[in-house]
């Protein structure tokens, strides 16, 4: 089977996985207790962590990325823009609102051994 059947017939893949930085980057966490599906790689930018998962991609049905206990304590929101193969992750420390919206943080300025955010995708093949 190469995915999850949906309505109609439809096929989609999973994408997901947890990301940490412990100070050299985001990366994925491959060990005994966590296995990623779908993401090819992590890369961190200046104002965004990116995510690639090229699965053949049609279309979005549904994306979140959630902060862990750790970062959700210190107040850390995220946002994720989608695409087909691959997505932004928006970091964010201040406050904001639709008519001021708060600046991205640098995401490899946040980082701790103990902090993950989580993804989680279903994108339609």
């Amino acid at each position: 089977m190469t995915g999850f059947i949906g309505d109609d017939g439809r096929t989609y893949r999973l994408i997901s996985g947890t990301i940490r930085n412990t100070s050299s980057g985001w990366a994925l966490i491959n060990d005994s207790g966590h296995r990623p599906s779908g993401i090819t790689a992590v890369v961190t930018n200046t104002d965004h962590i990116e995510i690639r998962h090229a699965v053949g991609a049609v279309r979005v049905s549904s994306f979140q990325v959630t902060p862990d206990e750790a970062y959700a304590a210190c107040g850390l929101r995220v946002g994720i823009s989608v695409g087909l193969t691959l997505s932004r992750i928006y970091l964010y420390t201040q406050p904001g609102c639709l008519q001021t919206p708060a600046p991205p943080a640098a995401p490899a300025g946040i980082n701790a051994t103990n902090g993950n955010l989580w993804i989680t995708g279903l994108l339609e093949i």
